[in-house]
């Protein structure tokens, strides 16, 4: 008797999990495909106005009305203080900030970006000059996560 029960109960715990409305199904499969590309590589040395370039597209093509909110700070300084920036939209598709580089070491950079579809806070890692051993231990804890994006200039 017990075994209908459950067997009953299976077969409509199951058939519920079936009842998926296509429109549904097909929203989720048809979202955007967001790239965020965070470009530091003319960040290459110590100064108050290093141009830093976001690259924003969605299946492929630029994004001209993100709202991006961009903020960085020292690696082993973390606690101590961060800086937000201005993001500016320039004509060629591009978003620029000019962020200030107080001293050679490893930097944190986040840009909360968002805009009709895209909802997302890419995070990356760059150097500035030489590392000193904290900067060169917190790197090599992290140089195996493939979710991290890391650029260096010396």
């Amino acid at each position: 008797m017990y075994k209908y029960l459950i067997l009953i109960i299976s077969l409509l715990f199951l058939s519920g999990c079936n009842i998926v409305d296509d429109d549904t199904h097909d929203k989720y499969n048809k979202t955007p495909k967001a790239n965020i590309v965070i470009d530091t590589e003319n960040i290459t040395s110590v100064g108050p106005a290093e141009q830093l370039t976001i690259h924003v597209l969605e299946d492929g093509s630029p994004v001209d009305n993100a709202d991006i909110t961009l903020s960085m700070w020292a690696a082993k300084e973390a606690e101590v203080w961060h800086e937000e920036y201005e993001v500016s939209f320039l004509s060629n598709r591009e978003y620029t900030a000019e962020i200030n580089i107080p001293r050679d070491g490893l930097y944190l950079i986040k840009a909360h970006v968002s805009s009709d579809n895209i909802d997302a806070v890419p995070t990356k890692y760059f150097t500035v000059g030489e590392l000193d051993m904290f900067e060169e231990v917190f790197l090599q804890e992290f140089s195996n996560d493939d979710s991290i994006e890391i650029n260096s200039h010396h």
